[in-house]
């Protein structure tokens, strides 16, 4: 499922969203219940300097938002485990060598 798509989904959308710089390459990862949701938190957090995530935050500060995407990185089922899934993603990323925010 595409991240646009999941704006006009019915129902809310689980899964994990993936804040990615674009000058960097840096990700940061986390599980959302309703992904359209955790996008607009996510953004308005950043927006405001109020993002959990102390380095991410830095460097959105400083670089802005046009060098930063919001997407949907894995989307999940009713059933699913979203903190598993979400530490199997961040595992991926590693090994990739992407480095992830924390």
């Amino acid at each position: 499922m595409k991240s646009e798509d999941i704006f006009s989904s019915p129902v809310p959308v689980r899964g994990i969203i993936v804040i990615k710089n674009l000058k960097t390459g840096r990700a940061y990862l986390t599980a959302a219940e309703d992904a359209v949701k955790a996008f607009r938190s996510e953004r308005f957090s950043l927006d405001l300097s109020m993002h959990p995530s102390k380095e991410l935050q830095e460097e959105y500060s400083s670089l802005g938002l046009e060098l930063f995407t919001i997407e949907l990185d894995t989307p999940a089922g009713a059933d699913d485990d979203l903190e598993a899934i979400l530490e199997k993603r961040k595992a991926e990323y590693e090994k990739e060598g992407i480095s992830l925010y924390h």
